[in-house]
């Protein structure tokens, strides 16, 4: 136990980095108040005696002592409480914090190790929870000196009366132990159900249209009873070895007492102990079974505490050793000349990219086609830096994008994509996340043509937006999602299937806009749609992970078999 609990308090505090006044007041005056509260059948004791010798003013005395000790204790626990509610509230804005930017780092890949029900539970009840690590550790510390303490005086009085005392004692932790093993044991594998099921959650309110289209709602149903059934098979077993810990077990030091009733009055018979000292002895023993308990409880609670603690160092871990590139050069002065030259890269072993090499150049709409699974995305994942190539180069104006600082290359280089991403809020409150000036954030719609949309609505800019933007049409969404990449001033912006599922009209119309964006932008395209292939400055055909050729739509219509046969589909 000792060893297990030091290694959790060292990950704790290797998490929580902080040192705080209000946990090492909580630290001194917990331990004074539970020392103090020692002295109650102490008190108790020398009152009965006194007054069983009829010496009623000493005892009076000892009355005023206990009362005195009695209001020490209530106000040292209002400090304690006091002094760890005002820790507690910055360690969980502490670890949230560390959470929540953790996982800006994550990877495309990171729901397939981490589930996003892990995560969710994990940024409000986990973080909760090991907020009280510490203060179980403190109290089961100061529990063990207590303990200590009443066994130092069991040997003054009788060595043989305290080696039995500890002798059951012992006996009962080790019973305890084992049913908190298990009850820990249980409650990681409840704990992961839950997760499925607030995941499971997550999605059907994600595809509730789909889900009501296809009727396929039973079906969810049964998956979700199927968690649920062994939810509760992991939460009865958990309770099981908590309450045989607490009653079946209990029975050791319950029985153990019932002996040590014939120990001490065969002492008190045989005249080798007063009346007062056979009460202290029985009080010692009460007191040594609550912080047995309280030893045991807080031992569960730790256990219990470190599966989240260890679920949170989950989730911070992935995105501590996620792909970290931030290079050493800070030249903000990017014009946009993009180049993959011989890139390779793959995906779980299997090729993606093999070998491709092109140009996209400023002032120029590069269009990149081809079926899916030809790598595409993977293309745009590259130049976001979120993996690296396995062999060949990127550039940017000459020089390899892992060399850029992450500041310089993040505002230079933007995404907008199909599924773009818009937050509950209002429109201004929206693109005020990329730059809060009012004046550019109208200049940035109008140049989208959104901006007469906006002011057509009710509250204009203060609109709220529903999340994902569901209350106003897909072709809005995407035209704001534009003026949203416009803010972030980037020389390069990559576009994803902007045009899918939008209507001619609006697909027209950013068609027209990618005129215009072009004059100070570098664009880079992905799209099936047909009229955004005509207007390519340049294509480049993907077919099985290799360009198949570049050029302009008419020569390569003329001329190229799968860009016709890919045209025409």
């Amino acid at each position: 136990m000792l060893k297990r609990n030091i290694k959790i308090t060292k990950d704790y505090f290797s998490l929580v980095k902080f040192k705080n006044k209000y946990l090492i007041t909580f630290i001194i005056v917990d331990l004074i108040n539970v020392l103090v509260s020692l002295f109650v059948p102490y008190f108790i004791s020398l009152i009965v005696e006194n007054v069983t010798n009829s010496l009623y003013n000493t005892a009076f005395i000892f009355v005023m002592l206990l009362g005195i000790t009695y209001l020490f204790n209530k106000i040292g626990s209002y400090c304690t409480n006091w002094c760890y509610a005002n820790f507690f509230k910055e360690a969980y804005v502490e670890v949230h914090r560390l959470l929540v930017n953790s996982i800006y780092t994550f990877d495309e890949e990171y729901s397939k190790k981490i589930p996003i029900g892990k995560i969710i539970n994990s940024s409000n009840t986990d973080i909760i929870n090991i907020a009280e690590i510490p203060s179980f550790i403190i109290e089961l510390s100061i529990e063990l000196i207590k303990l200590l303490v009443i066994y130092f005086v069991f040997a003054k009085q009788s060595i043989l009366v305290a080696l039995y005392v500890i002798a059951i004692d012992l006996i009962y932790y080790n019973f305890a132990k084992r049913c908190n093993d298990k009850n820990t044991f249980y409650l990681k594998k409840q704990r992961n159900y839950v997760d499925k099921i607030t995941g499971m959650l997550s999605q059907i309110l994600t595809g509730l249209k789909d889900i009501k289209s296809f009727g396929i709602g039973d079906k969810l149903n049964n998956k979700l009873a199927g968690y649920r059934k062994r939810w509760q098979e992991s939460y009865f077993l958990k309770r099981k070895y908590y309450f045989t810990r607490k009653t079946l077990v209990g029975l050791i030091i319950d029985f153990g007492k019932i002996a040590l009733y014939f120990i001490l009055i065969i002492l008190l018979m045989k005249g080798k102990i007063q009346i007062a000292i056979f009460l202290l002895l029985i009080s010692y023993y009460d007191r040594a079974k609550e912080s047995i308990n309280d030893i045991m409880g807080f031992d569960v609670s730790i256990m219990e505490e470190s599966v989240s603690l260890y679920r949170i160092n989950e989730i911070i871990n992935y995105g501590n050793n996620a792909l970290k590139l931030d290079g050493v050069i800070h030249n903000d002065d990017i014009i946009g000349l993009v180049e993959f030259k011989n890139v390779s890269f793959k995906y779980n072993q299997l090729p993606i990219l093999k070998n491709i090499s092109f140009v996209a150049s400023p002032n120029q709409v590069t269009t990149i086609v081809g079926k899916t699974g030809t790598g595409k995305t993977t293309i745009f994942n590259l130049l976001l830096r979120m993996y690296k190539v396995e062999s060949g180069k990127i550039f940017i104006d000459n020089l390899n994008i892992y060399d850029y600082s992450k500041d310089v290359y993040h505002s230079n280089i933007s995404v907008v994509n199909q599924k773009t991403f818009i937050f509950n809020m209002s429109i201004r409150a929206n693109l005020a996340l990329i730059d809060s000036n009012k004046k550019r954030q109208i200049e940035a719609c109008k140049r989208v043509g959104i901006h007469d949309f906006i002011m057509s609505l009710p509250d204009g800019y203060n609109t709220i937006l529903k999340e994902d933007a569901t209350n106003i049409s897909g072709g809005q969404k995407q035209l704001l999602a534009l003026a949203r990449a416009l803010l972030t001033t980037s020389e390069i912006l990559l576009l994803d299937e902007v045009t899918s599922s939008l209507d001619p009209n609006t697909t027209n119309k950013i068609i027209e806009l990618f005129d215009d964006l072009k004059t100070d932008h570098t664009l880079i395209v992905i799209t099936h749609n047909k009229d955004l292939m005509k207007v390519a400055d340049r294509l480049i055909v993907l077919n099985n992970g290799k360009i198949e050729c570049t050029g302009k739509h008419e020569e390569l219509l003329k001329d190229n078999d799968i860009y016709r046969q890919l045209y025409n589909k």
